[in-house]
């Protein structure tokens, strides 16, 4: 996994779980990451601060996590578990009269970047993580799949 890291100070916003940062703060990457991929985040010390997908543009990186885990299927689905539970919890996920809600809403849901809509059983995957480095979209499905 590629590390980026930051210039001095620039931590603040995450240390107050701020779900980005913008290019700017960035002082050198270690190696070249590709757009989407998920990488780790560094302050100035060289401490770990967070993980999540870089993005090309002003907001350079989307945090995923504020520790080190690995974004993988477990992740995806226990991050898909809680969007769905709160929506269920509030009649929206399990209405028999409207089979149509939001499943994630980005930040809202601590995945920022990634918005993920229900048409009854189809799904409409929106974000600009790296299709073939978190699948959130292939998890979402078997998750829907799963529990309607």
């Amino acid at each position: 996994m590629h590390k980026v890291y930051l210039k001095p100070g620039k931590e603040d916003s995450l240390k107050r779980f701020h779900p980005g940062f913008f290019s700017g703060a960035i002082a050198r990457f270690d190696g070249e990451p590709e757009e989407g991929e998920v990488v780790e985040v560094y302050t100035s010390k060289k401490e770990f601060i967070a993980e999540g997908h870089f993005q090309i543009g002003s907001i350079a990186v989307r945090v995923l996590s504020f520790r080190q885990e690995p974004i993988d299927h477990d992740f995806w689905k226990r991050k898909l578990e809680i969007a769905y539970d709160m929506r269920r919890s509030i009649g929206i996920a399990t209405n028999p009269t409207n089979n149509t809600y939001r499943l994630v809403h980005g930040e809202g849901d601590n995945l920022p970047g990634l918005v993920i809509d229900v048409y009854a059983k189809n799904r409409c995957y929106a974000g600009a993580l790296r299709r073939n480095a978190c699948r959130p979209h292939d998890n979402c499905r078997c998750f829907i799949r799963s529990n309607g």
